[in-house]
């Protein structure tokens, strides 16, 4: 079967990247044949492919999703185009998701104080980020089946949704063969506008070292590349901060057993450290997952890199900054986060803190010892789980 695949994938996130070839190869060894459909938001174009030529970091990312996903359609930014690309290609159904596709942030959840100067501030948002889109199925060829795969909200404020609103997404959602979700939160949301019960299903990186093994370098040779020693724990903080007491007390707590690694995001290094040493960019994204994979530990925020961490029994700590926020802009904890979500399940609940509400004293000593006594055992046990549910969520969406 020809099956499109609508979901970021070429994107600067290391994450939506390989969700992406998780599925592609997943789709390619089960017998089908996906094309994923190159829809984006005019806004996300400029800031992806309109840089091809004049970011590394950007190329990087663009080149080793087109080194895999061989069959991509042309550009899509309408409905009318993705429609033409189903019709081109004879695709005969399609998935959307998995990654944040089923968003819409109402503009009171948009309102708050800030700046310097404080002032009320409206946020701002893309189209594909808000009802209705594509990734809800909007516009799109209603003959075409769709299922919607692990798919998020990205904590969208679904309890300020109307009752229009959410009449007119339930429509949308009775448009899909099959609906699972990537968290309770989504769960929730979908519940809250038709009450319709859907599965929380794992992320497709979940499974990616089982569908794209052969891309994944050797320990070796990534030791050999980045000149690291034999036991490493990465630390990675992106728009968080974090005292630098305590990225400095990461050092001395694991000296000894390993060595702290500075590991950027796609935007560089977002904190000072003494650490000795610092993995640069351009940084691909299949270096990336072995260079969590292969770690001793990894501490640091956004939720693929736990994924990855979890998948392969590598201990991890969260510093969580996804959280929906108050008019004052303070973060609410009310169990929005997605890497809470998935922490529970794996019963490490204490193996996360949120930056903004969190005790900082001694959080190096915390940190440590939740690294060092890290559950290895019982995590890769509750991974192979999420394998095998991954594969009823794959079996139930085709035959869907």
């Amino acid at each position: 079967m020809r099956i499109g695949v609508l979901t970021y994938y070429r994107v600067v996130n290391f994450g939506a990247n390989l969700q992406a070839i998780s599925t592609y190869r997943y789709l390619e060894q089960a017998g089908h044949e996906p094309i994923f459909i190159h829809y984006m938001s005019r806004q996300l174009y400029a800031t992806a492919d309109g840089r091809y030529d004049t970011n590394e970091q950007v190329k990087t990312h663009l080149d080793f999703v087109d080194s895999v996903i061989k069959r991509q359609t042309e550009t899509c930014f309408t409905a009318e185009d993705v429609n033409r690309a189903i019709e081109k290609y004879g695709i005969e159904a399609i998935i959307i998701g998995s990654d944040a596709v089923l968003q819409h942030h109402p503009l009171w959840s948009r309102v708050h104080i800030g700046g310097r100067v404080k002032r009320i501030i409206i946020k701002k948002v893309t189209d594909d980020r808000m009802f209705p889109n594509l990734f809800w199925g909007c516009g799109l060829n209603p003959s075409v089946k769709k299922a919607l795969m692990s798919v998020s909200c990205q904590c969208s404020a679904y309890s300020l949704f109307s009752s229009k609103l959410k009449r007119r997404m339930s429509e949308a959602l009775r448009g899909f063969s099959y609906i699972s979700v990537r968290d309770t939160w989504t769960q929730q949301m979908i519940k809250a506008i038709n009450g319709q019960e859907v599965p929380v299903t794992p992320d497709p990186v979940f499974a990616f070292k089982y569908y794209a093994n052969d891309l994944i370098p050797d320990r070796e040779q990534i030791l050999e590349k980045y000149k690291l020693p034999e036991y490493y724990v990465l630390v990675s903080f992106m728009n968080v901060k974090i005292p630098e007491n305590i990225i400095r007390g990461l050092k001395e707590r694991f000296s000894g057993t390993a060595a702290c690694v500075a590991l950027p995001s796609h935007l560089g290094l977002g904190f000072s450290h003494n650490y000795d040493y610092e993995i640069p960019l351009p940084l691909n994204p299949i270096d990336w997952y072995a260079l969590i994979a292969y770690s001793s530990g990894y501490i640091g925020n956004n939720m693929h890199p736990i994924v990855v961490a979890l998948s392969n029994g590598v201990p991890c700590f969260s510093i969580d900054n996804w959280a929906n926020y108050n008019f004052w802009n303070k973060p609410k904890d009310d169990g929005a986060s997605k890497i809470e979500d998935l922490l529970k399940y794996y019963h490490l609940k204490e193996n996360r803190i949120v930056p903004y509400k969190a005790n900082t004293n001694n959080l190096d000593v915390t940190i440590y010892e939740k690294i060092v006594s890290f559950p290895k055992e019982a995590v890769s046990h509750t991974s192979q789980l999420r394998f095998d549910d991954y594969k009823s969520m794959m079996d139930s969406l085709l035959s869907a």
